[in-house]
């Protein structure tokens, strides 16, 4: 009784031989039985049974309600012969309009039971135009037939069996025997609906028990840092990605033209994109993907076991199913959003051709509404779509992938929707994309960071948390990612954090000395805050929050050698994420006071806002003459003398035996680790120190993080407290 899979190919094969086999068989047929609403072919021609039952079924479908087949729009049956993928087990097979049967069934029932099961799928197919689940329609084709009459069904289904069937469900597969027989006794317990298009609420309950909804989900991570910045929806269920995987497969190609493969990407052309597996490196596709646990897909493959496999095997690097109708590769949206990043960045040129989809003829999102793709010209986005369809061809969930900008991707976007095509999720990702197209932007992107700038490069190490990739860019700079996003740093330099995680890119620069972490600005504002005002609360820690972002974004201009600002004082306290911190739910810079800093800059002329602890505290500290000597590698210090300039800016002056210096207080301040720029400078000869005072703790220009603590206590909010420090 088993439908199975009975492809389109196969149908189109047995009409041909049935062809080339005489015309005057096929015109046969057609001369007896023409007006027939069923017509028979070959040995089935002369069959009484066939003949008398098929008309008998379909009069009995018509008297439930179900459109079934005419005089005019018959369905056809022909002889089914073993072979390819209609082998022994399977009794009968249909494809809209065709039936094919076996005359000599195995088992105790006869053909015409197996007819009247293939024409409830072609009156199922008229009347219910695919409504249907495939698991729901093959369960009224099990009823209709008959053979359960026949049949001692032996207890209902074990609960594994039920879980088998439940996946073949929720994946929109074909049945096998296992789920076929599980789905049997189910029917035979429960009975099924009799009118056209229902489902038993019973069964459905059963088959349908774990499988989750996901509506319209969707996820926002930096490309940079694979940090979470927005999410909605279902997060946690896996999913088949469908073309997506093509993502993945290209990354994954050793050689390819990047022109080319942007348009096959584009245009998801399978056959051209599977001309290239001989270039194909299972190797990298593991690495990149390895962040999904457990995918079968992923697993180690010889390199002369790959070279045996067949069309089919290939095609499941790009979406599609295995034999079995399974897919060997699923994830969740937040699994797949990290899996396409690291393709992403691991051949970054080989994607910007997918910019064009939806404006170039033949790219997926080309036929879609104009006033959806908008948002895509304008955010200079790069797309991927990827549809995943059950067996019969109705999709069950679409995907859209949106990166942007395509000149430096910085951000990255996966959208999913239940029971739509990848394509059509356009329509409702592009509200989502307007709403993000003026917080998430390049100028908004991201902060380069250059780490452990006080400690000798020989005094820390970086070690992998997950798999990572690294690759050189122009200039002799490398840059290294991982498949998760973060790295770990151990350290032996003395006051320096053992153990850090930082989450971003890493660069190095040829000489091997300065590494720079490019991350995203809510990950660098999570960690400045952590050490410079851990305990802040409320409208004070938005207001230092924003200033942060702020200098971070606007700080590649600090140390113009390496186009990134310093971990140190001397910028702002970046000593990245505690290993043993268990990460805390994300909290965003609100977008008007970043607006409002943009325009407190550009009155007061400022590139950097300064903050500080502040407070109202004195110090001081006494500093040994040598200690002094040796802090700022000098052999000999004769005076201190610190100044005042009429910008406000304070600077102090080493005098030397022979010549004078100049350098910013701050500059000073860092190399002796005092609180703050000091306000008196004085020595003590007799006793061969240095002694310095001050009060509270920083530069004492700008926002004072104890300030903002006393405003916001007496109800100013964070706008009114950045005006205040920065007006």
């Amino acid at each position: 009784m088993q439908r199975g899979r009975v492809l389109r190919r196969w149908f189109a094969g047995i009409i041909g031989r049935i062809r080339n086999a005489g015309g005057g068989l096929f015109g046969k047929a057609l001369l007896l039985e023409a007006g027939a609403a069923i017509i028979f072919f070959g040995s089935l021609s002369t069959h009484q049974e066939l003949a008398r039952h098929g008309p008998l079924a379909l009069s009995e479908l018509r008297s439930l309600g179900y459109q079934t087949p005419t005089g005019s729009d018959p369905v056809r049956v022909y002889p089914a012969k073993t072979g390819t993928s209609f082998t022994s087990a399977h009794a009968g097979g249909w494809h809209p309009g065709v039936i094919s049967l076996r005359e000599d069934p195995t088992g105790s029932s006869g053909p015409e039971i197996y007819l009247r099961h293939e024409l409830m799928h072609e009156v199922s197919s008229r009347t219910c135009a695919g409504k249907l689940p495939l698991w729901a329609e093959e369960a009224a084709a099990i009823a209709f037939s008959g053979k359960l009459k026949g049949q001692s069904i032996t207890g209902p289904p074990t609960e594994s069996e039920i879980d088998h069937l439940r996946e073949k469900a929720r994946v929109g597969a074909g049945l096998d025997a296992a789920s076929y027989s599980a789905l049997s006794k189910l029917v035979s317990a429960s009975g099924w609906p009799s009118e056209p298009c229902a489902v038993s609420k019973e069964i459905e309950r059963l088959v349908s028990a774990n499988t989750a909804d996901p509506g319209f989900s969707y996820i926002l991570i930096s490309l940079l840092s694979g940090q979470l910045l927005d999410a909605k929806g279902d997060l946690k269920t896996r999913h088949p990605p469908g073309s997506l995987l093509k993502i993945p497969y290209v990354a994954s190609l050793q050689e390819a033209s990047n022109e080319a493969v942007g348009e096959e990407l584009s245009a998801s052309d399978t056959t051209r994109l599977l001309n290239r597996k001989s270039s194909f490196s299972s190797d990298q596709f593991r690495l990149l993907s390895s962040i999904v646990k457990d995918a079968p897909l992923a697993r180690n493959i010889a390199p002369q076991e790959v070279a045996d496999k067949n069309e089919h095997f290939w095609r499941q690097y790009l979406g599609e199913r295995d034999r079995e109708g399974n897919f060997p590769f699923e994830a969740n949206l937040q699994e797949l959003a990290l899996v396409l990043r690291a393709s992403l960045l691991f051949q970054p040129a080989r994607f910007r051709g997918l910019s064009g989809n939806g404006f170039t003829p033949g790219s997926t999102l080309y036929n879609e509404p104009e006033h959806n793709k908008a948002i895509l010209k304008s955010l200079h986005a790069m797309c991927k779509t990827g549809t995943v369809s059950d067996e019969r061809g109705n999709p069950l969930v679409g995907h859209l992938m949106v990166a942007w900008p395509q000149e430096d991707p910085l951000f990255l976007a996966v959208f999913r929707s239940s029971g739509s095509n990848g394509a059509s999720s356009i329509r409702r990702a592009s509200e989502v994309l307007q709403g993000w197209s003026s917080r998430y932007t390049p100028a908004y992107g991201q902060v380069p960071v250059r780490l452990l700038s006080l400690t000798p490069r020989s005094s820390w190490e970086i070690q992998d948390e997950c798999p990572s990739v690294e690759r050189e860019e122009a200039g002799g700079r490398r840059v290294r990612f991982s498949t998760c996003g973060r790295f770990k740093i151990i350290s032996s330099a003395r006051g320096s954090r053992t153990e850090r995680i930082v989450s971003g890119l890493l660069q190095s620069f040829p000489d091997g000395n300065a590494v720079i972490l490019r991350t995203d600005p809510e990950t660098y504002a999570d960690a400045v805050l952590s050490s410079e005002a851990q305990d802040l609360q409320g409208e004070a820690r938005k207001a230092l929050r924003a200033a942060i972002v702020w200098n971070g974004v606007h700080g590649s201009r600090r140390h113009p050698e390496t186009m990134s600002l310093c971990d140190s004082t001397h910028c702002m306290v970046f000593q990245g994420q505690a290993s043993d911190k268990a990460e805390k739910p994300r909290i965003k810079t609100e977008l008007p006071l970043l607006e409002l800093l943009d325009g407190l800059a550009r009155q007061k002329k400022l590139d950097w806002l300064p903050f500080s602890e502040g407070g109202v505290e004195r110090w001081e500290r006494q500093i040994p003459s040598g200690e002094l000597k040796r802090l700022v590698d000098e052999p000999s210090v004769l005076d201190l003398r610190r100044e005042r300039t009429r910008n406000g800016e304070i600077a102090v002056h080493l005098m030397y035996p022979e010549s004078e210096e100049r350098i910013p207080c701050e500059v000073f301040r860092a190399k002796l680790k005092l609180p703050s720029c000091p306000e008196s400078i004085q020595s003590d000869t007799a006793n061969s120190t240095w002694i310095f005072q001050g009060i509270g703790k920083g530069h004492g220009q700008g926002l004072s993080v104890e300030k903002a603590r006393t405003l916001a206590k007496s109800g100013y909010s964070a706008s009114a407290i950045l005006k205040d420090a920065y007006k």
